[in-house]
């Protein structure tokens, strides 16, 4: 199968802060399982990402999921907390496999 780039859109509240630091890890996670050159990630708040979600392929939030996402949606929240974040980050690399 043909590697494609994989388009990952960040939110959190303000899509600033929390989405930055989000973002920093899911690179670092995909780049240490061999996804490097294999996904663009862009940040927006919460409030942009329904837009957005029509041309994604995966939305990662650190927020509630808003109604109206039409494409994948995992929750970052364990990228905060630490809590739950191996799970997580095993549903991304599993995503990325796809």
């Amino acid at each position: 199968k043909e590697n494609t780039m994989k388009e990952i859109v960040i939110a959190c509240g303000s899509g600033i802060a929390t989405s930055t630091a989000v973002a920093a890890k899911i690179a670092e996670l995909l780049d240490s399982n061999g996804f490097n050159g294999q996904y663009h990630l862009q940040q927006c708040s919460i409030a942009e990402a329904v837009g957005k979600s029509k041309g994604a392929d995966l939305i990662i939030a650190t927020t509630a999921k808003p109604d109206g996402i039409e494409c994948p949606f995992i929750s970052g929240i364990a990228f905060l907390t630490g809590m739950g974040k191996a799970a997580v980050e095993q549903q991304i690399v599993d995503f990325m496999k796809e």
